[in-house]
């Protein structure tokens, strides 16, 4: 997994500008300024994005969550080096039809057969998300990200199972499950952490800050956005203090 320099604030501001007019899903693809985010494995994605976000947001992945029996808010949080210690080393060679540049893919042996699969990317999130229902998206996804199959399957979505697992543990940040006990009411319940999702809102937050403090020096001293983002978080902060 590669990543670039951080962005820096006016590019971090331009990408978010960019990225409030595509569906909400696609946001923080855009964040990565890769052409290939929505081809890479969702777990790599992932993990970019935890690489990319902790510039502005910090060290720790924090998310509150709804207890699904009463109304207790549920606190999860992780250590963002916690998370990218368990995301493996992705290869992106060609896949076996030469037209997978970005996804992972793997072998799975399953009742005498030999299964080529590669690894869900977002645009497969996307696609799965128009098949309906749950058990609908599944199917979609398996048709997609099944390559080949020696000798050829009769019923596909009988390897559902082995082939949900074998991606889970090849990706393991591709679906992060955290067990919680709700404190108010004792009941179990397993939540989805949707760490794109927090990336997302971590930008969002930290740009709406820089552009309140625009909105403060343009007002004091009639400089442009580009030239308060590019005094720097230190002079931006000096000069703000002068700013009634």
């Amino acid at each position: 997994m590669s990543t670039g320099p951080p962005l820096t604030e006016v590019e971090l501001v331009s990408a978010w500008d960019r990225a409030l007019g595509q569906p909400a899903a696609r946001r923080p693809l855009l964040l990565l300024g890769r052409e290939d985010a929505d081809r890479l494995p969702v777990g790599e994605v992932a993990a970019l994005l935890l690489t990319t976000a902790r510039t502005w947001a910090g060290d720790r992945v924090e998310a509150v969550l709804d207890c699904p029996a009463c109304p207790e808010r549920l606190e999860v949080g992780f250590a963002v080096a916690d998370l990218l210690a368990a995301a493996p080393d992705w290869p992106h060679e060609p896949g076996p039809t030469g037209d997978e540049p970005g996804a992972a893919t793997f072998t799975l042996r399953w009742r005498g057969h030999r299964l080529t699969l590669r690894l869900p990317t977002p645009a497969d999130l996307e696609g799965a998300a128009r098949a309906g229902d749950a058990a609908a998206a599944e199917r979609w996804l398996l048709r997609a990200c099944l390559l080949a199959a020696d000798p050829p399957l009769d019923n596909p979505v009988a390897a559902l199972p082995e082939v949900s697992a074998a991606m889970a543990e090849r990706d393991p940040l591709g679906v992060v499950a955290v067990g919680l006990t709700c404190p108010g009411c004792g009941t179990a319940t397993e939540a989805l952490l949707d760490l794109p999702a927090w990336a997302w809102q971590a930008v969002d937050a930290r740009v709406r800050r820089l552009l309140g403090e625009v909105h403060r020096l343009a007002r004091a001293y009639g400089w442009s956005e580009t030239e308060v983002l590019g005094l720097g978080p230190h002079r931006r902060a000096a000069y703000l203090e002068q700013v009634p």
